[in-house]
């Protein structure tokens, strides 16, 4: 008789993942007889049985330092990614790559198996995240608000802001900036010369972010106008503009009339 399946259910976040990597690995059900799926967004399979799984902070470290131990830091930089991915088979495909990667007698990168659909699958989304966090290196705009504090809005399909942070604290070391991620509902908060952090669950307040120095207001008509000068109406191709600049990205860009 076929065992019955067991899928455990995670937190929609790397944490959340990982724990669920670890508490279907320590169920010692056997890596075919178990599952992993986001709470919410699973669909429920007949002949199953589920488990809650509770994020858990040490659990999740645990996984990542053994990952990292285990299977270099080049293979868990894309199983991370994956993990902030929108994508929702990318908790199971982690879980699988987990198994795959720290089987014994394994040599190699874990992710030169390109025909282990997992292992695939985890190279895709991570690929795709990385993509979008690179690009938004050079699409994010900020504004300065009143108080002096730097602000910037994007609104990402992947979750970048954890991706991005080290590169814009190392740009502005001295500033005091904020990201705010549309879709996430997240913050990257950097207080000068300080470490940057992740908020979750706060909403901006909008009415002082609406308020914006009155230097931002000079240095927005100038960028502004400088893009409009170097502009030659006659050679515009919008489609060609769209493949360098997708629309997505166009919202808060201060010379796409964003921002301030």
């Amino acid at each position: 008789m076929r065992n019955e399946k067991t899928i455990f259910l995670c937190e929609d976040s790397v944490d959340g993942i990982f724990t669920g990597v670890y508490d279907a690995w320590d169920s010692r059900l056997g890596h075919g007889n178990v599952k992993l799926a986001l709470k919410g967004r699973a669909n429920y399979e007949m002949f199953a049985s589920y488990r809650e799984v509770e994020t858990d902070g040490e659990k999740a470290e645990k996984v990542a330092r053994t990952l990292r131990r285990r299977l270099g830091p080049e293979d868990y930089a894309h199983i991370y990614q994956a993990a902030l991915s929108k994508e929702e088979e990318r908790a199971d495909s982690i879980y699988r790559v987990a198994v795959a990667g720290l089987a014994g007698g394994r040599s190699g990168s874990i992710m030169q198996n390109l025909q282990n659909p997992a292992v695939c699958r985890i190279f895709e989304l991570s690929r795709t995240t990385g993509n979008e966090a690179h690009r938004y290196y050079q699409f994010l705009r900020f504004r300065e608000l009143a108080g002096g504090v730097l602000f910037s809005e994007i609104k990402p399909e992947n979750d970048v802001l954890p991706l991005i942070g080290d590169h814009f604290a190392d740009r502005f070391p001295g500033e005091d900036f904020m990201v705010y991620d549309r879709t996430h509902r997240l913050f990257l908060i950097h207080e000068a010369f300080k470490q940057w952090v992740l908020v979750v669950g706060e909403e901006p307040d909008w009415e002082k972010i609406g308020k914006i120095s009155d230097r931002e207001t000079q240095f927005a008509s100038l960028w502004r106008g400088f893009c409009r000068s170097v502009a030659i109406q006659e050679r515009r191709n919008v489609r060609l503009q769209q493949q360098f600049l997708p629309l997505k990205f166009r919202a808060y860009m201060t010379e796409m009339n964003g921002g301030a």
